[in-house]
């Protein structure tokens, strides 16, 4: 049980942490671009940010366990700024917003999971 505690504790950190520093760094970008090239420019810059600082949480807790639900909240948490404007005077709503995609991202992978393997695994 300990094990399990250690990598689920390990998933979350990695999401919420990974996911507000893609928020952040989409947030660094000119408010003037319209809001679609915005989103993906955004997308972009929020991955490149979370891979650059994802290698410590590939080590501890695993690659594909963390590179899968990390990438995606990244890529949800760094369209915040584009979507909400408001979010960039007010950075600690901002981080609570990519926290949530973050652990949501980590639910959806969970759940995808859980009903791709078989009856026996879960």
């Amino acid at each position: 049980m300990k094990r399990r505690l250690y990598f689920l504790v390990g998933d979350w950190t990695s999401c919420v942490v990974l996911s507000i520093l893609a928020a952040w760094a989409a947030g660094q970008l000119p408010a003037t671009w319209p809001m679609v090239v915005e989103m993906g420019v955004g997308m972009a810059v929020g991955m490149l940010a979370a891979m650059v600082a994802m290698p410590p949480f590939l080590a501890l807790f695993g690659a594909m366990e963390v590179m899968l639900p990390v990438m995606l909240g990244s890529m949800m948490s760094s369209m915040l700024p584009s979507m909400l404007p408001a979010l960039r005077e007010d950075p600690w709503t901002m981080a609570i917003w990519a926290s949530a995609c973050g652990i949501a991202a980590w639910w959806f992978t969970w759940m995808v999971d859980r009903l791709l393997r078989p009856e026996g695994e879960r």
